[in-house]
């Protein structure tokens, strides 16, 4: 059964609450929001550096790419087009959370 996303922000809260040992749920509240927009704010401080990556350890990478233009072709007309440049933020898990990733056929040749 999927669980919404506020409920998985309050399974969180209630764990930074539990580990920092902070009397109530509302600092707890705090403290996620005050990480998260840190986070937003260096990632958008930095969209326009050519390849920039913040690492997490244990959690992740997040990494912004610049993708260029590129001409494709399309199916149904034949005609050329050209794409737009594109700036794309990723995220690349690490640790615990790679190690619970299922592998397939491909990825393990790739790894090799």
């Amino acid at each position: 059964m999927a669980r919404s996303s506020t409920e998985g922000r309050e399974e969180l809260i209630a764990k930074v609450q539990a580990a920092l040992g902070l009397v109530t749920r509302k600092e707890g509240e705090q403290v996620v929001s005050i990480f998260i927009n840190c986070l937003e704010d260096t990632l958008l401080s930095h969209l326009s550096d050519g390849e920039f990556s913040l690492k997490l350890n244990g959690l992740g990478k997040f990494r912004v790419h610049h993708k260029p233009s590129v001409c494709r072709k399309i199916a149904f007309s034949g005609k050329l087009m050209t794409t737009k440049p594109r700036r794309v933020v990723r995220f690349v898990s690490l640790g615990r959370l790679r190690q619970c990733e299922p592998l397939d056929d491909a990825s393990r040749e790739y790894s090799r």
